[in-house]
């Protein structure tokens, strides 16, 4: 019975080859650090200011599922802003800052510019933007990047949703 051994030489050659495979994908990661980020979210919605004051300030509550946080519930401050008359409906410019925190009371920052449409008639809001990762606690200590975000919400019910899609690093 004749055995066949792989001379050393080719071990060699297939051990470079693995770990240089390993190290590029290694600093192919160093490089860009960001994962897809997204998910969907349920609000709702309490006015901070009384009616017909502007900027209108809201407080809304979320109940999230995010990719990275899981299960996740968010606190916003936000303003909203009528930047025009309603022809039928009324252009809004939003800004809002948030605090989402994940089971493990991990916490992500971040902001949020965007522009909306209210339409007085059925009091529906529709609205999108970008929010902007800004750091956090716990593995969000020094989060960055963004997502589009895109929604919708009710004047009369004070409930929305809204859903986002982006990059996250951390």
């Amino acid at each position: 019975m004749h055995v066949r051994t792989v001379p050393a030489r080719r071990i060699g050659i297939a051990a470079f080859a693995i770990l240089t495979a390993a190290l590029t994908q290694s600093a192919a990661m160093a490089a860009d650090p960001s994962r897809p980020h997204k998910g969907s979210c349920s609000t709702i919605v309490t006015p901070v200011s009384a009616p017909g004051v502007f900027p209108q300030q809201l407080r809304i509550d979320s109940d999230c599922r995010l990719t990275h946080l899981g299960r996740t519930t968010g606190r916003t401050d936000q303003l909203v802003t009528p930047t025009g008359p309603a022809s039928p409906t009324i252009p809004l410019m939003i800004a809002n800052v948030t605090t989402y925190q994940a089971a493990n009371g991990d916490q992500l920052y971040m902001s949020f510019t965007g522009a909306g449409q209210l339409d007085p008639a059925t009091g529906n809001v529709t609205y999108y933007g970008t929010e902007t990762y800004q750091g956090g606690t716990g593995r969000f200590a020094g989060a960055t990047g963004s997502a589009s975000v895109d929604g919708s919400a009710s004047i009369f019910t004070n409930l929305g949703a809204f859903t986002l899609q982006g990059r996250i690093a951390y």
